[in-house]
């Protein structure tokens, strides 16, 4: 696989293309999966998809030592996501079932359905769930995130004037919110950065929990010392970091992050 080397001195963020940056000349190879799919809609339809597409970013993006590493520490988390109690219930599969009347008719501006993870993983699909001075909503997005999107030509006027804990405490509005979130880190790792286009998902996941600018320094810090920029090389250094400093809990949670969304999306292909 060919990848082209992103530059990150001095480099501008582009960011405010939003929505409406310029389309990519050929179709992302995403899409061949994510749009097989029956005329019909089903929760089981959904739930295989999601499986789907995270496999097809892990398959293009994981390999060498990145890739063990990874499978390593989604067993180690594999538990956490997948237990259920005496019921038989789990809190992420229920999220799903929660979000899916929602989900279905969603408009997600050309993203995977694997952003939907996000919402599984973050918060159970509830709306009020967090701290309002922090993390809350369905996407737990916090205050400072909302104020700067809020800023923002491209977005709706529904997302411009709505209160903050309004805002994040509904599920279509908050949810555009994210995607506006998503789509900016997307559009750094791929198309200002040039990460194929697997490697850029799993950044951008990454960049969500952890933040664009840790995840940038990381990879500045690989330039430097002349380690290929993929996302397997990437996820091996941030395990290292963890490594080296384990009561760090932002990096703990970090490295446990897209494991942790794979493991939900096997728990729903399994349950459906």
């Amino acid at each position: 696989m060919l990848w082209l080397k992103p530059t990150f001195a001095g480099v501008c963020l582009c960011l405010m293309a939003g929505f409406t940056s310029v389309a990519r000349a050929e179709t992302p190879a995403w899409h061949k999966v994510a749009y097989q799919v029956p005329a019909e809609s089903s929760s089981a339809q959904l739930a295989h998809k999601h499986y789907d597409l995270f496999a097809f970013f892990l398959s293009n993006a994981l390999h060498g030592e990145g890739k063990t590493t990874f499978l390593q520490v989604s067993e180690q988390v594999r538990n956490k996501i997948q237990w259920r109690d005496d019921n038989g219930k789990n809190d992420y599969l229920q999220a799903f079932i929660r979000s899916y009347p929602f989900v279905k008719k969603a408009d997600l501006q050309g993203m995977p359905d694997s952003i939907l993870l996000i919402a599984y993983l973050e918060s159970q699909w509830h709306g009020k769930k967090g701290k309002k001075s922090a993390d809350y909503g369905y996407w737990q997005l916090t205050p400072e995130v909302l104020k700067e999107i809020q800023t923002l030509d491209y977005v709706s006027d529904a997302i411009k004037t709505t209160g903050i804990n309004k805002l994040r405490s509904n599920a279509s509005l908050s949810t555009q919110a994210a995607q506006v979130h998503l789509h900016r880190y997307h559009f750094y790792f791929a198309d200002v950065a040039g990460f194929a286009e697997s490697d850029a998902w799993l950044l951008t996941f990454t960049a969500y929990n952890w933040g664009s600018g840790n995840v940038k320094r990381l990879i500045a810090d690989m330039e430097s010392r002349g380690i290929a920029l993929n996302f397997a090389n990437f996820y091996h250094e941030l395990y290292a970091q963890h490594l080296k400093q384990p009561s760090d809990r932002s990096l703990k949670a970090a490295v446990e992050y897209v494991p942790s969304l794979w493991n939900i999306a096997q728990l729903l292909k399994d349950a459906h």
